[in-house]
């Protein structure tokens, strides 16, 4: 009679190990799916908004800032999974200017935690000029505190 009180106990504890695991399975497919859809926000094409409201834009080969315009392409990057800021005409920036795309370390940018746009050389993206305006130039700097470095 035990024998079969242990038995039945030794099964309610198999099929609940059983479940949970099926439970777990369904937390990680779950988790996997918003971390695929974070992905692919995170490297959806976006504008940088710098200093006195105006967008990272594209003069040629260089790199300037214009009013924000969300319908010009010129405003749009994506940071791809090698960590290169890509414009629409699929040109990486590398220093303050359009370039082939490389595994450069002037090629390599984080967002960083000051809101800079920093290069693998330790170099910001900054607003040239003492009050910024439209059409002036963006150049690599070294990274400061400076509010011309800080790009939303």
């Amino acid at each position: 009679m035990k024998l079969k009180f242990i038995l039945a106990g030794l099964l309610v504890a198999c099929v609940s190990v059983a479940n949970s695991v099926e439970l777990n399975k369904d937390a990680l497919k779950s988790m996997q799916q918003e971390g695929h859809k974070l992905l692919e926000e995170s490297s959806a094409a976006r504008a940088y908004k710098g200093a006195g409201g105006f967008c990272l834009d594209i003069a040629g080969e260089e790199m300037v800032v214009r009013s924000c315009n969300a319908k010009t392409k010129n405003q749009q990057w994506k940071l791809d999974g090698q960590a290169r800021l890509v414009a629409q005409n699929g040109k990486c920036i590398d220093g303050a200017r359009l370039k082939k795309c490389s595994s450069a370390q002037t090629q390599k940018w984080s967002h960083d935690g000051k809101k800079r746009l920093a290069n693998g050389k330790k170099q910001c993206l900054q607003i040239q000029g003492e009050k910024p305006k439209a059409g002036a130039k963006v150049v690599v700097s070294a990274c400061s505190g400076s509010t011309k470095q800080v790009w939303k």
